[in-house]
């Protein structure tokens, strides 16, 4: 894999339904830090991830044409071209125009901001007024935290773009078996590798998911073994059975997941998978301000010192009196954002961690550490 260039290229429909018209457009330059401000509109973009084959692609043709929203679908897979100019749709429902995204020689699994984001805000300046919504669809061993890092963190820097949301779309037929590949004998079949033992791109794209598509629900007879094990991963993300990327848009678009109104689920799995899991603590709320500081403490020392544990995604609320902040967290990077609201029923601080072995007990006492010094 180190040989080929990751590259974004279009992938439409070839139907007649969306008609594809190039139009001449001059490449800009993402050597450039500072994204242009001409507008004040804020783009929502949303990672589309999944293994190889779950369906993302059809997705994406299904977004495309039932929404009333203009588009800008981007492809990050692997190719054999070292091409600098990449080729991004922008789509307004019938009609379609193709713009050129400069990220030099780069894929966004792993640019720096100077490339991949700031190469999309120039796209988003450039294209006058013509996108209201970005996606982005990952190539299918690829893990989209560090994606969702760069946009998540970029859009406190005065970004014309912000992250809504992570869907990953799982195979119905295969996905099982993925998961409990320990030895690596179906990816080695399937020409893949394992992240590390135990662990698979797929625990990772299930475990960074806002919202989860059991796609290809179709070809199986009972899908509640398949669910539990989803749910197992990841307790927080709602889990939609379809076919061929048939979904309520509702569902999968302007889902705010990072933001300070994002919403929280009661996890409810049956049982845990012993290398990626939930763990949700309930706490009692504040008695003074300083609980935050405290917390925040424990949050350092949890992602940036801990050497046991993986956290792959961190999601809280944390309250005293009228004070309700959100804790938004993807791996070793995490935000408290204030002027929160407090979620109906919840009568307790909460907070919820998706990663590789964790332990309820454990995280409690070093909660309780910070809390009482």
């Amino acid at each position: 894999m180190e040989d080929e260039i990751p590259e974004l290229v279009t992938n439409l429909p070839s139907d007649g339904i969306i008609q594809t018209e190039k139009i001449k457009s001059t490449p800009f330059s993402s050597s450039s830090s500072t994204p242009l401000t001409t507008s004040n509109r804020k783009i929502p973009i949303t990672i589309v991830t999944g293994y190889l084959g779950s369906g993302k692609s059809t997705l994406l043709k299904h977004i495309g044409l039932k929404s009333k929203k203009r588009l800008a679908i981007i492809l990050n897979e692997f190719g054999d071209s070292s091409v600098i100019e990449k080729s991004v749709t922008i789509q307004d429902k019938n009609d379609s125009v193709e713009e050129w995204l400069d990220i030099g020689n780069g894929c966004l699994c792993c640019t720096v901001k100077d490339n991949g984001v700031t190469a999309i805000e120039n796209l988003i300046e450039n294209s006058k007024e013509r996108i209201d919504y970005i996606l982005l669809e990952t190539t299918g061993i690829a893990d989209p935290a560090p994606i969702a890092k760069m946009f998540w963190l970029d859009d406190g820097l005065a970004s014309n773009i912000y992250i809504d949301g992570v869907i990953t779309v799982v195979d119905s037929e295969n996905i099982l078996r993925c998961l409990d590949d320990v030895g690596g004998h179906w990816h080695k079949e399937h020409d893949l590798e394992q992240v590390e033992e135990g662990v698979t791109t797929a625990h990772l794209q299930i475990a960074l998911a806002d919202t989860i598509l059991l796609n290809k629900s179709d070809k199986i007879k009972d899908s509640k073994s398949i669910i539990e094990r989803i749910e197992s991963i990841n307790q927080t993300a709602p889990i939609y059975p379809t076919s061929f990327g048939d979904i309520d848009l509702d569902k999968i678009l302007d889902l705010h997941a990072f933001d300070v109104n994002s919403k929280f689920v009661e996890t409810h799995a049956s049982f845990h998978d012993h290398r990626i899991t939930t763990i949700t603590i309930n706490f009692p709320f504040f008695k003074d301000e300083t609980g935050f500081n405290k917390v925040e403490k424990f949050f350092q020392y949890l992602l940036w010192e801990m050497e046991d544990i993986e956290i792959h995604r961190l999601k809280g609320l944390l309250v005293y009196k009228d004070d309700v902040r959100v804790v938004q967290g993807v791996r070793d990077t995490y935000e408290i954002i204030e002027n929160g609201k407090l979620v109906d029923g919840v009568e307790e601080n909460k907070l919820v961690f998706i990663g590789k072995d964790l332990n309820k007990s454990n995280l409690l006492k070093e909660l309780t550490r910070f809390l009482d010094e």
